[in-house]
C-alpha cells in the first residue's frame, strides 16, 4: 500500500473518530442541568428571591425546577427568573375538584398526605386555571424548559390516595388491578392521564412553548430501599407506575419520564459502592429509559439526584461527597450520552434545616457553593 493511500485511509478514520464524538458529545449536551428551588419559591419577599437567584447566576445554573402560583406573584417571580438567565421546570400543581378538602394525615404521620388524592383531579378545572396563566407567561416572552405535572405521585408522600398508616408495601402491576388499595390508586393515575390530554392540548396550541417538552411527576425510588417499611408509607414501584401509565396512553402525552434517584451513599470511592449504586438506579425505572424513537420507553428527566457524604454544620467538609458527585454524574453522563437521560436537577440549591445547622443536600451551603455542588451543577 502507497504511503499516500495510507495517509489518506489514516485521514478518513480520524475523520469519523472525530465526527463519532462530536455527535456523542452533542448528546451529552442535550441533557439540561440544574437544581431545584425551594418548593414554592414565589412565597419568598422578592428581595430574597434576588439574592438567591443572584447566587445562582453566579454560579452558572441555567436550569431550576420549582412551582409557581397561578397568580401576579407566581408570574412577578417567573419574570425574575428569566431576568438571571434562567429557565424553569414548572412543577404544575394538580387542580382537584372545587371543594377538594386538603388531605391531614394521621396523627404521627407527619410530611405524608403532602399532595391531593389523583383521583380527586379535575381535568376542567385545570384547564381554567393553567391555560390563562400560560398565556401570560408567553406574553412576557418566556419558554419554560419543561413542564412537570406533580411530583412523587407513586408514594403516600404526596398521593392521598394511599392508605395511612400504610404497610410498607410497595404495589407492583399486578397490584394495580387485584389489591384494593392498588386499585384505587389506579384510579388515580388514570385521572392523572385525562388531565396530561388536557395538558398536551393546551401545550401544542400555544404560542410559544408547542415544543417544551412534558414529562411525568419525578416519580419516587422506592425499590431496594427499607424507607417506605420504616415509614409505614405503601408505594408503587416506578417501573410499575410506568407501564401501568403506558398501557393507558401516556407514551403519546408525554416526551419523557420524570423519576428520582437517590442512590445509597456507602462506601464512597469504591468499585463495591459504586455497584450498589447502579444497581439502585436500574432497579428504579431504568428500563423504561430509552433513547428517543426506541421502542419500550422515553427519555427519563431525572429531577431530584442526590448523595449523602457532608457534614451538617459549617464549615463544609464534602469529601465524601465530592466522590460520590463525581461518581454518580459519570453514571448519569454515560446514560445521556446514549440518549435515554435529558434532565438532571440536584435536589436543592438550598434549604433550611435548623437554626443551628444546614440542610446537608443544598449544593449552596455555609454562604458559598460547594464543591459538591460545583460538581453537580457543571455542564454534562
Amino acid at each position: 500500500m502507497s504511503t499516500l493511500k495510507f495517509s489518506s485511509r489514516l485521514l478518513l478514520v480520524g475523520c469519523l473518530l472525530i465526527i463519532w464524538f462530536a455527535a456523542t458529545l452533542v448528546r451529552a449536551q442535550d441533557a439540561a442541568v440544574g437544581v431545584g428551588f425551594v418548593f414554592a419559591p414565589y412565597k419568598l419577599p422578592p428581595a430574597e428571591q434576588e439574592t438567591i437567584l443572584g447566587q445562582m447566576e453566579h454560579a452558572g445554573v441555567r436550569v431550576v425546577r420549582c412551582s409557581m402560583s397561578y397568580d401576579d406573584k407566581g408570574l412577578d417571580f417567573a419574570q425574575r427568573v428569566y431576568a438571571h438567565g434562567v429557565k424553569i421546570i414548572w412543577m404544575v400543581g394538580l387542580t382537584p375538584a372545587p371543594g377538594t378538602p386538603w388531605p391531614h394525615a394521621p396523627e404521627g404521620f407527619k410530611g405524608l398526605w403532602k399532595g391531593y388524592p389523583l383521583s380527586a383531579i379535575d381535568p376542567d378545572h385545570f384547564r381554567t386555571n393553567f391555560e390563562p396563566m400560560l398565556a401570560k407567561l408567553e406574553a412576557k416572552g418566556i419558554v419554560l424548559e419543561a413542564f412537570e405535572p406533580g411530583n412523587e405521585i407513586n408514594w403516600a408522600g404526596f398521593n392521598a390516595d394511599f392508605s395511612l398508616p400504610g404497610e410498607g408495601r410497595v404495589l407492583e402491576m399486578e397490584d394495580l388491578t387485584n389489591d384494593p388499595e392498588g386499585r384505587r390508586v389506579a384510579k388515580g393515575f388514570l385521572q392523572y392521564i385525562k388531565l396530561l390530554e388536557v395538558l398536551k392540548d393546551i401545550r401544542d396550541h400555544s404560542k410559544m412553548n408547542q415544543h417544551t417538552p412534558i414529562i411525568t411527576a419525578g416519580l419516587a425510588d422506592v425499590g431496594g430501599s427499607d424507607w417506605p417499611r420504616k415509614r409505614k408509607a405503601d408505594a408503587v414501584s416506578i417501573s410499575a407506575t410506568l407501564d401501568f401509565m403506558r398501557a393507558n396512553g401516556l407514551d403519546k402525552l408525554v416526551d419523557g419520564y420524570g423519576v428520582h434517584s437517590y442512590p445509597p451513599s456507602s462506601e464512597p470511592g469504591t468499585s463495591a459502592g459504586a455497584a450498589k449504586r447502579r444497581a439502585h438506579v436500574e432497579e428504579n425505572g431504568l428500563a423504561e429509559c430509552q433513547a428517543p424513537g426506541k421502542a419500550g420507553g422515553k427519555p427519563c428527566w431525572i429531577t431530584e439526584w442526590g448523595v449523602g457524604g457532608t457534614n451538617r454544620t459549617c464549615p463544609v467538609d464534602d469529601k465524601d461527597k465530592v466522590k460520590l458527585v463525581r461518581e454518580m454524574r459519570d453514571y448519569y453522563g454515560q446514560l445521556a450520552r446514549q440518549g435515554r437521560l435529558k434532565g438532571l436537577i440536584f435536589y436543592v440549591w438550598h434549604g433550611d434545616w435548623h437554626a443551628d445547622r444546614e440542610n446537608p443536600a443544598s449544593a449552596f451551603r455555609c454562604g458559598a457553593l460547594s464543591e459538591s455542588g460545583r460538581l453537580a451543577l457543571a455542564p454534562m
